[in-house]
């Protein structure tokens, strides 16, 4: 299929931006400040707190060195282990359930992406929570990125639309939607849908102007 203005389309791998990379790295950051909030809100409504729930205070005692080494980039350690602490693998399945084993499948699932192996990668994806207001936006993200990689581009733009949908529902409705929808855009130009892109792109402009995705919208709608 030929392109319009090639200058203007990006390789969807291109876009896994900055903000996308800072998550993934920082994600067990993330995560214990977003806990955090969240546990003083429970508490304060009377519940159990992450805390206070066994299995879930084992989970996150097991998963530091895991979360350490994904940090720096010792993926195999962080993936397997490294014989004296559990890797991501053992506590996604050993941990089921909880937050600790829902953030292992999703940096399990980046890891498996990075290297190509699409497959396994979809396969972790899909046991992340998806009721997280960030982990889920981006492994439905991730998931559409693989099927990208696999020249799947109709699961790809599927996929691309759900993360959008997720993350304007979520806390990261003005960082990541933006992206996916584009991403999403992109998608359906592979498939020559170029007024579905259109569509997209002018949602990107009316609902996103202060994103960084907003002028590329605009360049690229105006090239289809």
């Amino acid at each position: 299929m030929a392109k319009k203005k090639d200058d203007t389309i990006l390789n969807v791998d291109e876009l896994y931006t900055k903000t996308e990379q800072f998550v993934d790295k920082n994600r067990n950051q993330l995560t214990l400040i977003l806990g955090g909030v969240a546990v003083i809100i429970i508490g304060f409504m009377g519940y159990k707190t992450l805390i206070s729930d066994p299995a879930n205070l084992a989970a996150e005692e097991a998963t530091v060195q895991a979360e350490h080494y994904f940090s720096i980039d010792s993926l195999d350690l962080a993936q397997y282990g490294d014989g004296f602490s559990a890797g991501l693998e053992e506590i996604m399945a050993e941990h089921s359930g909880t937050n600790a084993a829902s953030r292992a499948a999703y940096q399990i699932g980046v890891i498996n992406r990075d290297a190509g192996l699409f497959e396994e990668a979809i396969a972790a994806f899909n046991q992340v929570n998806f009721s997280d207001d960030v982990l889920s936006p981006m492994s439905l993200a991730g998931m559409a990125d693989c099927y990208s990689d696999l020249g799947d581009y109709a699961h790809a733009a599927d996929y691309y639309n759900k993360a959008a949908k997720a993350a304007d529902a979520g806390l990261a409705a003005k960082v990541l939607a933006p992206t996916y929808h584009y991403k999403e855009a992109l998608t359906h130009i592979e498939l020559g849908n170029y007024s579905k892109a259109k569509s997209i792109l002018s949602h990107i402009e009316e609902n996103h102007p202060n994103s960084k995705m907003y002028t590329k919208a605009v360049a690229l709608r105006a090239s289809l």
